[in-house]
């Protein structure tokens, strides 16, 4: 009993159960999710999640928040040190992907278990879309005009390239795929491929 009531007043339990609750969904799923079961594994009793969150549907909100939080500062952290480096697209591929190969269950839940949606047009207003991608989608835009790519060919650009990232992200997070090379140490030479085709422009 004392070692659940020391867990219990833990200074940052909702944190805790927020990141107990990402590792579960990625292991066991969605459907055998329950608040219950975070407390278990967190060692605290089965009330204790309720004084942070009030229902299942609660935490995994905030679940999904955690991630795309953290997500998006990293993308916009790389911007800001890197805005004026002829390799910022690099750095962008290379800071997604890291971001998630230090955290596969990030991108398990994310991906294949949250409720979030992207709209790929390049017609939203931002405001509603998913904000690691209006991030990503901005930037990348901002890079294809300074070389004057068409724009009629833009929104191509934007998909081929967060597809090529995300494709490399969810192979490099997945146990079962083995790679003899470090994929971070890769990154910049992948997205070489696409700075050629589409940052080296010239109409």
């Amino acid at each position: 009993m004392e070692m659940e009531k020391s867990s219990y007043h833990h200074k940052d339990l909702k944190n805790a159960l927020i990141e107990k609750g990402i590792e579960l969904v990625a292991t066991d799923g969605i459907h055998n999710f329950s608040i219950r079961k975070v407390a278990a594994a967190c060692g605290v009793s089965h009330a204790a999640p309720y004084s942070h969150f009030q229902s299942k549907e609660e935490l995994l909100d905030a679940m999904q928040e955690h991630i795309t939080n953290q997500f998006s500062e990293i993308l916009e952290l790389t911007i800001k040190e890197h805005e004026h480096d002829p390799e910022l697209l690099a750095y962008m591929g290379l800071a997604y992907a890291t971001f998630f190969i230090r955290n596969p269950q990030y991108f398990s839940f994310l991906y294949s278990q949250s409720n979030f949606t992207i709209d790929l047009s390049l017609s939203t207003d931002g405001q509603s879309n998913y904000r690691p991608f209006e991030i990503y989608k901005d930037i990348v835009i901002s890079l294809l005009e300074r070389t004057n790519y068409p724009k009629e060919k833009q929104k191509d650009a934007v998909i081929a390239m967060w597809s090529f990232i995300h494709g490399i992200t969810s192979l490099a997070t997945m146990k079962n795929v083995h790679y003899d090379e470090g994929w971070e140490q890769k990154i910049a030479d992948f997205l070489a491929v696409f700075q050629s085709s589409f940052l080296n422009y010239r109409r």
